[in-house]
């Protein structure tokens, strides 16, 4: 019975199509089938060996990076917040200060600190003030006294929105309204979004804030302001902002750690990332770490930083008491000692968006009002005495535009597909071996074989003890 299943194992493997068992099989000559054996084995084991470095390769998850350049005939133009960098600019806010008594020792002829941040903790937490905070800072009519882009007037309140920051009290962002959103389809500086800002105080605010001047956020229309870091800019200057523009997308774990459901506000159950989504704010990683941080200072000190986002219940208060200072320091101390503290306690609750619009900015400077037209401005106003201005600690210029309608788009794609996988595994045992996907049929073919040969041995078996010798 064995000679039947060897033979009918030899016909099988002499079939085979590839080619070194057959021939081993096959060699009537000793050196010729020691020779076979010997180069079927190497064969068998390089294909081993890049095989196995072939799915090592694929479950790695490697990426390679796809750079291209896309044109547009028109852009639209990104959201950009205002905000003057001084709290206190408005004649109620002049006002307010008269009529407050301090009881803090300036240790500054020209400006006291500790006198500012008590004023400011006193308008952010007191209910009744809380209400009336917008009347501290510049209305939209004092603020932006100009805004054109090519021949429209965007001085209009239909392309702004009123914007209150957390630090700098009011603001206005231009084009966040959908229906009005401002595209444009030229570049350069001829063809810029022009604005003019007053960022003047009312009289009897020196010496309430050390600076004049103002803070810029460049973001899409549906992002916080709150995760767009603010650069500044000084009066009396002519502020060219050139902008540029580059779209990532990533793919998505285990290719990278970003996760690809984060427009999803169902996706992840994350205090932090419900929070973000339930204000219609488009979730981006730097914003939710950022109120992860705030969150931690909240739980130790009860109260909040004011240089970090804060989005979450009113009633908590600003870090301006010294206690409250004293809290935070230390608490930003030892995160900043043991980094991974920040790290374990935000990073399971903020997942990596894959998908990112990223503007650059460029910016030059030149001056804007010298002492010539100052004086023009004073003549042409009536400004005389001491109703006399200085324009350039007053009024900032600022050109905003596309340096070009084209962005660079990165998109990452997996060095190593399925079907790039099977090819090399193909390839592979085909050049060492000379075995294809039908060499497999073969293989299932010979275990078929011998499955039969041993059902068919068990019926002979049993038909032979059924017979009874006579």
């Amino acid at each position: 019975m064995s000679k039947k299943l060897s033979a009918v194992i030899e016909e099988s493997l002499l079939s085979s199509t590839s080619h070194g068992i057959p021939n081993i099989i096959r060699s009537d000559k000793l050196a010729i089938r020691l020779m076979w054996i010997f180069f079927a084995v190497v064969s068998t084991g390089l294909c081993s060996y890049m095989i196995v470095q072939s799915i090592m390769n694929y479950f790695s998850f490697e990426t390679t990076s796809k750079i291209q350049i896309h044109t547009e005939k028109s852009s639209i133009f990104p959201a950009i917040t205002i905000c003057n960098s001084n709290y206190f600019t408005s004649e109620y806010s002049a006002q307010f200060i008269k009529n407050f008594t301090f009881d803090i020792q300036s240790d500054s002829n020209y400006f006291n600190y500790d006198q500012y941040y008590k004023l400011f903790q006193i308008v952010t937490s007191r209910e009744e003030l809380i209400s009336q905070s917008y009347k501290f800072g510049d209305s939209f009519e004092k603020l932006i006294l100009n805004c054109q882009i090519l021949t429209v007037d965007c001085k209009n309140k239909e392309y702004w929105n009123y914007y209150y920051h957390q630090l700098y009290g009011n603001c206005y962002q231009i084009n966040t309204k959908k229906e009005n959103l401002i595209k444009v389809s030229r570049t350069g500086w001829n063809n810029a979004l022009k604005i003019i800002l007053n960022i003047s105080m009312a009289d009897g605010l020196e010496g309430v804030y050390p600076t004049t001047g103002a803070y810029i956020m460049i973001h899409n229309q549906t992002t916080s302001p709150l995760s767009t870091d603010p650069f500044g800019v000084s009066p009396g200057l002519d502020t060219n902002i050139a902008i540029s523009r580059q779209f990532k997308s990533s793919l998505p774990k285990p290719y990278s750690n970003c996760d690809d459901d984060t427009s999803n506000s169902d996706a992840f159950n994350s205090k932090l990332f419900k929070l973000i989504t339930s204000r219609n704010i488009s979730y981006n990683q730097k914003l939710c770490m950022d109120l992860c941080f705030q969150d931690l200072i909240i739980q130790e000190c009860k109260c909040y930083h004011v240089d970090f986002p804060f989005i979450s219940d009113q009633s908590i208060k600003p870090c301006y008491i010294e206690n409250d200072y004293e809290c935070m320091n230390s608490k930003i101390e030892n995160d900043f000692k043991e980094s991974s503290i920040e790290n374990d306690a935000c990073q399971s609750q903020c997942p990596l968006e894959c998908n990112s619009m990223n503007y650059k900015i460029f910016y030059s400077f030149t001056d804007f009002i010298k002492e010539k037209n100052n004086d023009d401005i004073n003549k042409f106003y009536n400004f005389t005495g001491t109703n006399r201005r200085q324009m350039k600690n007053d009024l900032v210029s600022l050109y905003f535009y596309y340096e070009t309608l084209s962005y660079e788009e990165i998109k990452e794609k997996e060095s190593i597909d399925l079907v790039g996988l099977l090819s090399n595994l193909g390839g592979i045992a085909g050049l060492f071996l000379g075995i294809s996907f039908l060499s497999l049929v073969e293989i299932i073919e010979i275990a078929f074989q011998i499955l039969h040969y041993f059902i068919k041995r068990t019926k002979v078996d049993e038909i032979r003890g059924q017979i009874k010798p006579v």
